[in-house]
C-alpha cells in the first residue's frame, strides 16, 4: 500500500512539468513538446505558446482527461510532440501495444496488470529511449533500445485546425476513438450545463 502511495506521490510530481497539466492520466507521465524546425523543447507549466491554446476537461465517464490543441497560427511552433511513459516504473511490467493513432499501456505485477487506453492525433508514433530525452528531436530519433521505453508522437501543425488527445480507463461507456474525440470535447460542457439547469 505504501508503495502503491509512494509511486502516486511521485508520477504527481513529475506530472507538474507537463504544460499546464491540472487533469493528469490514471497512470504515467505524457509531456508535450513543440518544435520550430530543428529546435525542440518541453513545454513548461503555464507556458504561452502563440497561435496554440490548450484546454483540458476532466471524462465523465472514466479516470482520465481529454485535450483540445487549437492551432490559429504557426508562428512559434511546426510540429506538436508529446510523450507518455513511466506507469510505474518499480513494477515488473510497462508494455505498449500501438494501433494505428491509439495505444494501451500494460502496467503492474506480472499476475495483476491494470490497462491504460490513449488516443493520439496522429499514427507517427515511435518506441523511444527515455534516457534520452533532454528534448523532443532528441527522443523522437533516440531509438527503441533502452530499458526505460516510452512512447512519442509527432504531430505536423496546419493552422486553424484541432487537435485531440484522450487518456482513460476503458469501461462499457468508455471506449474511444479519434472521430469521436471532438463531439466528446464539446458534449462534456453541454452535460454540466444540462446538470446545472435541472
Amino acid at each position: 500500500m505504501l508503495k502503491q502511495l509512494l509511486t502516486t506521490v511521485l508520477l504527481g510530481i513529475l506530472l507538474i512539468d507537463a504544460q499546464a497539466q491540472s487533469l493528469t492520466p490514471p497512470a504515467g507521465t505524457f509531456r508535450l513538446g513543440i518544435s520550430e524546425g530543428n529546435e525542440s523543447h518541453w513545454l513548461k507549466p503555464k507556458e504561452k505558446v502563440e497561435g496554440i491554446h490548450f484546454q483540458w476537461k476532466a471524462l465523465p465517464d472514466s479516470r482520465g482527461f481529454i485535450l483540445e490543441v487549437a492551432v490559429t497560427s504557426l508562428q512559434q511552433a511546426d510540429n506538436l510532440f508529446w510523450s507518455f511513459g513511466d506507469c510505474q516504473p518499480d513494477m515488473d511490467i510497462n508494455v505498449f501495444s500501438v494501433e494505428g493513432q491509439a495505444f494501451t499501456c500494460y502496467y503492474g505485477e506480472s499476475m495483476k496488470l491494470r490497462t491504460l487506453q490513449a488516443v493520439t492525433p496522429t499514427e507517427d508514433i515511435r518506441l523511444s529511449n527515455g534516457r534520452q530525452d533532454k528534448t523532443p528531436l532528441l527522443l523522437y530519433e533516440s531509438g527503441k533500445r533502452t530499458d526505460r521505453p516510452v512512447l512519442v508522437g509527432r504531430c505536423p501543425l496546419a493552422a486553424n485546425s484541432k487537435l485531440y488527445f484522450c487518456f482513460y480507463e476503458q469501461n462499457a461507456q468508455a471506449d474511444y476513438n479519434y472521430f469521436m474525440l471532438p463531439d466528446l470535447f464539446a458534449k462534456i460542457d453541454e452535460s454540466k450545463h444540462s446538470k446545472n439547469g435541472n
